[in-house]
């Protein structure tokens, strides 16, 4: 299972860094198999808007853009992505980035332009691809029109976290969710949880026992079942924030 470190602060306090919040889980019985870090490779890429955008006057194929990356110059990258335009806000990779991919950026001439950082595409920055379409997967990632210039890339795309990876046996069913490694938390620190305040709108006119039957077959063993009946529930992807 894996975790979250800002989701688990959204419900608790805590100073610890990702690898002693892992080694106090391990050292409580809790074992953390691995600690992953959701920004790596994202360093030295920040949001970049295409200012002015122009034909390579010795290519087919490749374009001229001057990037303001929230510097007092704009920076001039050659691109050969044709799903690029003017006022654009994209991911731009600065030279000495190394990226997700393994790619090291460095200043470059292309076609006897200079190019100082590159234009990046979703794959190169390891991002999710299964929500999005084929030209978004193979050309430059499109960010929204409203997004911030010169900011650290990985906080717009929320990849500013770091994730713990459990290794939970089966008599640890209760550190089955982030609640759960929350209440651990509270144990380790003495800090108080923030539980999120959940509201149940119950409807009066039916009843939980018309809709479901629950028997119990062996009394000696449990004296009590008790359900809740939910309707409506919409299945769907996760949400770009999970």
């Amino acid at each position: 299972m894996q975790v979250s470190i800002k989701w688990l602060k959204d419900y608790i306090d805590f100073d610890w860094s990702a690898e002693e919040l892992a080694d106090r889980f391990t050292m409580a019985g809790v074992p953390v198999e691995n600690v992953i870090r959701a920004d790596e490779g994202l360093d030295k890429v920040v949001t970049g808007r295409i200012e002015k955008l122009e034909k390579h006057p010795d290519s087919d194929h490749l374009q001229i853009c001057q990037m303001n990356v929230g510097e007092k110059d704009l920076i001039q990258i050659i691109t050969g992505a044709q799903n690029v335009a003017e006022g654009q806000v994209v991911p731009v990779a600065m030279v000495g980035a190394h990226l997700p991919n393994g790619l090291h950026i460095k200043k470059g001439k292309l076609r006897g332009l200079p190019s100082n950082g590159m234009l990046c595409s979703a794959g190169e920055l390891h991002l999710d691809l299964t929500k999005l379409t084929e030209e978004e997967k193979d050309g430059i990632y499109i960010l929204p029109a409203d997004t911030p210039v010169g900011v650290p890339a990985k906080e717009v795309l929320g990849l500013d976290d770091v994730v713990l990876e459990f290794e939970l046996t089966a008599n640890r069913g209760d550190c089955f969710s982030v609640l759960g490694l929350v209440r651990e938390i509270a144990v380790l620190t003495g800090n108080k949880p923030k539980w999120p305040v959940i509201a149940c709108q119950e409807d009066d006119a039916a009843q939980a026992s018309d809709m479901v039957s629950i028997g119990i077959a062996a009394h000696e063993l449990c004296d009590r079942f008790s359900a809740r009946v939910i309707k409506n529930v919409k299945i769907g992807p996760s949400p770009e924030w999970m």
